[in-house]
């Protein structure tokens, strides 16, 4: 990371910690937690979709959260928020049942939902003009890389030893509290909040309906792809560890390079592409039954996923004041978490009713709500 200034780039090390930190965890979480479920727990498509949708309420009530917290400086909420969530994660350890599943998968849910919009805004508040995209991927990759780290982790143990899931939780538990020490540690010359209700402006519809269409796409294909995976095609958490390990090499490497295609293109471009392509994902998972191909698709819908968030987070910051940054983020985030929490109930009912594949028609629908919703999106050079 270039940066002129010695305090940014402190700072911007001490959030590239935190990040790195929070997604250690979460991706030892995401590579382990369904063979934990099916294999350990002998839970169902049915109760996942159930656990799915409980466990995004908080996300739907991020903007209620932090709206009542804006008067704290942002690395104080930043850390209190990853400490909670690496408290949730050590909490999973000590489950036995569903419902212990739900109640810490809840607390860890309110440390990650509440952390993602201030993390965002630092980034923004702590990039030089101008390089907002490149910020965002470059926080981006070290995502990928704590990703790449911990899939490789999870990988070598769960194949060279009996190491249990639990412990893998307690790990990765332990690593985010770490580092919600560290990002206390950050300092803003300019905090982008100091009010205290949210916002919600009319002139922010075309952002809040594409976060409300993207929770809807994010649930259907990161709760029922990896799966469809393990259910349908008898994966073992090895392979899903290396298949996320994978998709984090390239979104590593490609987060920096669509970070700066956003700032020179616009978002309206790069996200009209990768909704298009988001609809052949679905599309595929729907109708292809060659496992080969379809780990390739994850791993495309992993870097898509990088693009729409780096294309609408820009795109909120170009629209707003410094002063609704933060605030429209969370209310952003309560949009998206409206379909996050009803998606994965629907999709597991269709699931049980219709079979795997019709799941995924509801992911196609939503790709093609965005493409549409996209081309509202009016350039830089009309909104100056």
């Amino acid at each position: 990371m270039k940066g002129k200034d010695p305090d940014r780039l402190r700072s911007l090390v001490f959030l590239a910690f935190g990040v790195f930190s929070l997604n250690f965890a979460f991706a030892i979480y995401g590579s382990t937690y369904t063979n934990f479920l099916v294999n350990e727990l002998g839970i169902e498509a049915f109760q996942i979709g159930v656990l799915e949708s409980i466990r995004e309420v908080p996300g739907l009530l991020t903007a209620f959260i932090l709206g009542p917290m804006l008067h704290f400086t942002q690395p104080l909420l930043a850390s209190l928020f990853l400490m909670v969530f690496g408290l949730g994660m050590c909490g999973v350890s000590t489950v036995s049942d569903w419902v212990q599943v739900v109640f810490w998968s809840v607390i860890w849910s309110v440390g990650f939902h509440c952390w993602n919009p201030i993390r965002s805004s630092i980034t923004l508040g702590l990039s030089e003009e101008k390089e907002e995209g490149r910020r965002l991927g470059q926080m981006n990759s070290v995502a990928s890389i704590a990703g790449m780290v911990a899939m490789a982790f999870v990988a070598i143990f769960s194949s060279l030893t009996a190491m249990s899931y639990r412990l893998f939780f307690i790990i990765g538990g332990l690593i985010s509290v770490a580092g919600s020490l560290v990002v206390f540690r950050i300092r803003l010359k300019h905090e982008s909040f100091r009010r205290t209700r949210l916002v919600f402006r009319r002139q922010y519809s075309i952002y809040y309906t594409l976060n409300f269409l993207e929770g809807a796409r994010r649930q259907i294909f990161l709760t029922f792809a990896p799966f469809a995976l393990v259910k349908v095609y008898g994966l073992n958490v090895t392979v899903i560890a290396l298949l996320m390990f994978v998709s984090r090499v390239l979104t590593f490497f490609s987060s920096p390079y669509l970070g700066k295609l956003v700032d020179k293109v616009g978002p309206r471009l790069v996200l009209t592409v990768s909704y298009v392509l988001m609809i052949g994902n679905f599309l595929g998972f729907a109708y292809i039954h060659d496992v080969y191909v379809l780990l390739f698709l994850y791993v495309l819908n992993s870097i898509l996923m990088v693009v729409s968030y780096i294309s609408q987070t820009t795109y909120i910051n170009e629209l707003s004041p410094i002063t609704d940054l933060v605030p429209s983020l969370a209310m952003g985030q309560t949009m998206n978490h409206i379909a996050a929490v009803a998606l994965p109930l629907t999709g597991g009912i269709m699931w049980d009713v219709f079979g795997y594949e019709a799941t995924f028609f509801i992911g196609v629908a939503v790709a093609l709500c965005s493409l549409i919703t996209t081309q509202g999106i009016r350039p830089k050079r009309v909104l100056e």
